[in-house]
């Protein structure tokens, strides 16, 4: 049984680690996905149905969540669309930051506990009915977690529980800027240790974040990244590439701003005018206005292209089409640990990766293991100046490769199940 809040037709990050994951799981198990029937997720997808192994059984119930009372609200002051309140938006009306103090400090872990009590109820009949044996609840959203942990108490060693956790819980990059008070700190970090200490097996995608959820008490952490699933990386077309282009998919928020890579780009440009003749930058999903500011501070406009959202099977032939794949991490606390699921998106493609990040994290150790790419640090104009200029200079001489695959294999996503496979 895996419990998941993101399911298609879900678009975005959350949804593809299981919706790939469950397939191959489903070919030597019998198994069901949990999920809401009515989510309030900001990204739709409808491919994503046709991804969905006809082998699993999914049970979807009815979810109470609260951001219809916000927006509301917002349509009442606010013109344009209105989506959910941000994790990540910064400042604006009362009613975000009103909206951003309530989803810090009174839905506890997040907006979705409401459908912890009635979903307990719910499955306990099903784990009982079906036998079920294993129980997986993957997070965020972290009252999923809840729900497996509540599940585990009442059948003790009848089932096996494995906490997956995306991301970290109170340590997850956007904590912070909730403003969660005193109590709910408290209430948050009391449910992240029940969570941990209780689960039979907790999982990270990371080491960084596994070693800080071992120091919280868990009984057994094991470390299983994303993975790329070859199936998804038949392109119609053949490669053709036009320009030096560099194309990034997926949001690009105030914290990813790669303050560093524009202004490396811009001294590039007053440098090499075929430089600016030929760069080109795809920008495939939301990209926050400081972004865009910063893209015309640098004279790069001309040079920039916006994309709001493309469908993943579409994303990936455009990120196909291009010279660079760029990956931008958060700049945060967090961030040793951050490897994002795009990262793994990219090695299905093949294009070199260059990132802006922290080379000694958790990222940078996997790039320059396996050879995907550069990593510059945040503030290193100088490095990202360097290794844009170094993947330019083979673009021009028509010797820019794909990486090699041979040592991809362990991130392939039928290897990642396997390895959720010998948990069981």
């Amino acid at each position: 049984m895996i419990i998941t809040y993101y399911w298609p037709p879900s678009g975005g990050a959350g949804v593809h680690r299981w919706l790939k994951i469950s397939k191959y799981l489903a070919e030597q198990n019998e198994c069901y996905v949990y999920t809401p029937s009515n989510p309030d997720f900001a990204l739709r997808d409808e491919s994503l149905m046709n991804k969905v192994s006809p082998e699993i059984k999914v049970l979807k119930r009815k979810i109470v969540e609260p951001y219809f009372i916000y927006r509301a609200f917002l349509k009442k002051s606010e013109k344009g669309n209105v989506n959910q309140p941000s994790s990540v938006d910064e400042g604006g009306s009362w009613i975000k930051r009103l909206a951003k103090w309530v989803r810090g400090n009174v839905f506890i872990p997040d907006p979705r506990v409401f459908w912890v009590k009635p979903s307990t109820r719910y499955l306990k009949k099903i784990i009982q009915q079906e036998n079920i044996e294993v129980v997986i609840s993957t997070g965020p959203p972290h009252s999923m977690h809840l729900i497996g942990c509540r599940l585990k108490k009442h059948f003790g060693d009848k089932i096996n529980w494995i906490a997956d956790f995306r991301d970290p819980w109170t340590k997850i990059d956007f904590y912070e800027t909730l403003n969660v008070g005193k109590r709910a700190d408290r209430k948050q970090h009391r449910l992240e240790k029940e969570v941990v200490r209780t689960s039979d097996t907790l999982v990270s995608v990371s080491k960084s974040w596994g070693d800080d959820f071992k120091e919280m008490g868990a009984k057994s952490v094991k470390i299983i990244t994303n993975g790329f699933d070859v199936s998804d990386y038949t392109f119609a077309n053949e490669k053709e590439v036009n320009h030096f282009l560099i194309t990034h998919i997926g949001s690009i928020n105030s914290d990813r701003n790669p303050k560093v890579l524009w202004q490396a780009m811009q001294e590039l440009i007053a440098e090499n005018p075929d430089f600016k003749k030929d760069l080109r930058i795809q920008l495939i999903g939301n990209v926050h206005l400081n972004v865009i500011a910063d893209v015309e501070k640098a004279g790069l406009t001309e040079n920039v292209s916006y994309v709001s959202y493309l469908p993943h099977k579409e994303a990936l032939a455009a990120l196909n089409n291009s010279s660079i794949s760029l990956l931008l991490l958060n700049n945060t606390k967090n961030v040793d640990g951050i490897i994002p699921g795009k990262l793994f998106e990219y090695m299905g493609v093949g294009n070199p990766i260059l990132t802006i990040g922290v080379p000694s994290g958790d990222t940078g150790e996997l790039i320059k293991e396996n050879g995907l790419g550069a990593i510059s640090d945040f503030d290193d104009v100088e490095g990202a100046k360097e290794s844009v200029l170094d993947f330019y200079q083979l673009y021009q001489s028509n010797n820019l490769q794909m990486f090699s695959k041979d040592k991809l294999e362990k991130f392939s996503i039928q290897h990642i199940s396997e390895l959720f496979q010998e948990l069981f």
